[in-house]
């Protein structure tokens, strides 16, 4: 059985007796709640003018919320072959990026000259109360010496922490030398550290992909993803039914990730890595062999099976709650939003690893098709409108594996047409209770696999241990699978 069954005659007699008696009080609290947004939008008209405004989208009004140790900043990273110069990144974003409109005439990417605060409770967008600079937004590091894979993270270690709300909170940041491996030449990195508010992953390549690169080709396109009208009918019906059942279930706390370390009364460290990239063709041929297991699925159990090689017995839960990051598509526009939501299944992590596979494959797509990511997207966006005290609400969530699949180019790309994009990976923020969080990017015929976690839930050794191991789990699949005759497959 999956993470606690959403469909049935119980969930349903659960849901409609919700919609009775708490739906009433709900849409009572959701009508003062904009009551008195109307009422602090008067008074920042009033005391700020048009410098200050409410956040509209509640899901970026989110990641207003500050908790101690936790991370808000996203940090995308393009390994590539030749250093741009700052003035040809500052030129592209003065006169392409931040002037560009929508066609009803709209400046796309305003916010990125605002910065989030909080005003009488709330979120708010801040004009910069000192002329928009892109000096501070532009910059590199000395080219003294060429960075490694372990100074790198010690400096990812610095730009995961908050940005000062003096300015917005983004920046880009080149590393003229990087050399990921001994026996690799130097390579360069093209940094966007950017505060989650501005943006998702999507919208994030999006945005790469329309103004900073050419020779793109979509994975998926997020403008033109379509699923024909039956299948979205029966699937919004679906949560619309069970939504008040499933929104119960995200409030009951389950059982945290690995057993967790005592950490001697220090604060907790996050701690980033990721891998070497892996073939796209091996993942083909082993998810052809295990009846087209999703790519989430392998790599969510890779990385099982890795933690029950390098852990002590016993500290690898025998069910793992997943949670993963999906997406409403198509996007209707190019705006900078946070459009994601999330969907929950269960791994039995006692299982021979190909049975495991194969019921992580049943068990996700009954969640995806279940009520989850409705449910979720719709309590993102009403909760962030609440005021910043009712965000823990959504963000408290504990999960023992946050999955996040990003398909980006499946063509190598150029950046600002001089640079050829050899890699590309993602540092996640995780403002949750999550034990490690997990983000697998597509580019170019090859995968990176990249990762955070917390000191006390993991050392650092075992997390970079576990994250090493994953490409070599998912070839030594490959090669068995050779072999039709495997038990169990």
């Amino acid at each position: 059985m999956g993470y606690r069954e959403t469909n049935g005659l119980l969930q349903f007699l659960i849901s409609l007796t919700l919609y009775i008696i708490v739906g009433p009080i709900f849409l009572f609290l959701i009508t003062i709640n904009e009551l008195a947004r109307l009422f602090v939008s008067l008074c920042l008209r009033v005391n700020y003018g048009r410098n200050i405004s409410l956040v509209p989208y509640g899901s970026d009004a989110i990641w207003t919320l500050k908790r101690p140790n936790r991370s808000r900043m996203s940090i995308a990273i393009l390994k590539i072959d030749k250093q741009p110069t700052l003035e040809r990144v500052k030129q592209t974003l003065n006169d392409v990026i931040l002037p560009a409109k929508s066609s009803n005439g709209d400046q796309v990417y305003l916010k990125l000259k605002t910065i989030l605060v909080v005003k009488y409770g709330y979120a708010c967008w801040k004009k910069s109360e000192q002329k928009f600079d892109l000096n501070e937004h532009v910059r590199s590091i000395p080219d003294t010496k060429a960075y490694s894979k372990t100074e790198l993270k010690k400096l990812v270690d610095t730009w995961s922490k908050d940005m000062s709300e003096e300015r917005p909170q983004w920046e880009i940041i080149i590393v003229p030398r990087f050399v990921d491996n001994a026996d690799e030449s130097e390579t360069c990195l093209f940094i966007f550290r950017h505060h989650h508010a501005y943006m998702d992953g999507l919208c994030g390549a999006m945005l790469f992909k329309k103004y900073l690169t050419t020779g793109f080709t979509w994975y998926i396109n997020p403008y033109e993803f379509r699923i024909p009208f039956w299948k979205k009918f029966i699937f919004y019906l679906n949560a619309v039914i069970f939504w008040p059942y499933a929104a119960i279930l995200l409030g009951i706390r389950t059982k945290r990730f690995w057993t967790e370390l005592t950490s001697n009364g220090s604060p907790p460290r996050t701690f980033y890595s990721w891998t070497k990239q892996i073939d796209t063709e091996v993942i083909r041929k082993v998810r052809k062999k295990l009846n087209n297991a999703s790519l989430s699925s392998l790599i969510v159990n890779a990385y099982v099976t890795a933690a029950k090689e390098i852990l002590p017995v016993g500290r690898v839960p025998d069910l793992l709650r997943v949670m993963e990051l999906g997406a409403l598509l198509p996007y209707p526009n190019d705006r900078l939003q946070n459009r994601f939501s999330t969907f929950y299944y269960e791994i039995n992590s006692r299982q021979p690893d190909y049975q495991r596979i194969k019921a992580t494959k049943k068990e996700s797509w009954k969640a995806m098709i279940g009520p989850w990511i409705l449910t979720t997207y719709m309590l993102i966006r009403l909760f962030g409108r609440f005021p910043v005290c009712f965000h823990i609400a959504i963000a408290f969530d504990r999960n023992s594996v946050m999955m996040n699949n990003v398909p980006f180019s499946k063509t190598e790309v150029r950046l600002l047409e001089s640079s050829n994009v050899l890699e590309i990976f993602n540092l996640p923020a995780n403002p949750s209770d999550t034990g490690t969080q997990i983000l697998c990017l597509s580019y170019n015929n090859s995968i990176i696999i990249s990762g955070q976690t917390r000191s006390d839930y993991l050392t650092e050794e075992e997390f970079e241990d576990i994250l090493e191991r994953i490409p070599e789990i998912i070839h030594e699949w490959a090669h068995e699978l050779k072999d039709d005759e495997i038990e169990g497959v």
